[in-house]
C-alpha cells in the first residue's frame, strides 16, 4: 500500500525550514539544560571556594 504523504513532494525551502525549526528547538533545549545546570553548580562551587 502507497503511503499517502509521499505522493506529494514538499518543496525544498519547505524541507528546510522544518530542518532549522528542528535544529532550533534542539540548540533552545540544550542552552535551556546548561542554564538550569550551571543555576545549580554554580552556588555550590562559590560556595565552596568560601
Amino acid at each position: 500500500m502507497v503511503n499517502p504523504f509521499k505522493l506529494f513532494h514538499e518543496p525544498q525551502a519547505v524541507r528546510l525550514s522544518r530542518i532549522c525549526l528542528a535544529r532550533a528547538i534542539v540548540c533552545l533545549s540544550a542552552l535551556a539544560s546548561n542554564a538550569v545546570l550551571l543555576l545549580k553548580v554554580v552556588p555550590t562551587m562559590i560556595s565552596g571556594l568560601n
